[in-house]
């Protein structure tokens, strides 16, 4: 996923997704405005998140205080799986900026 720059806060970053009705919205990661709707597909998949949150850190606690931040839900399948992995890489990543 590509960074964007958020035309209201000018933060440079990859965005969150989250549900609004049956659609999926990009939100900014800094701010919380909407960015566009977004479809499925354009949310890396959590295979490929999880390669990406084991590159950033190997610390096993240190990723499940990460998901107990980030609402992290166990067992989910598909695309809420997808968003969950997203949204526990990004919280790795900021817990990573603060340290």
């Amino acid at each position: 996923m590509r960074p964007h720059t958020c035309g209201i806060c000018g933060a440079r970053d990859e965005s969150k997704f989250v549900y609004s009705g049956p659609h999926i919205k990009q939100i900014c990661n800094s701010c919380g405005k909407y960015v566009k709707f977004v479809g499925k597909s354009t949310i890396p998949d959590a295979g490929e998140v999880r390669l990406r949150i084991w590159s950033i850190t190997q610390d096993v606690d240190y990723i499940d205080v990460a998901k107990g931040s980030s609402g992290f839900i166990e067992g989910l399948t598909g695309i809420d799986k997808n968003i969950v992995y997203w949204r526990l890489y990004l919280e790795i990543r900021k817990m990573e900026a603060v340290s």
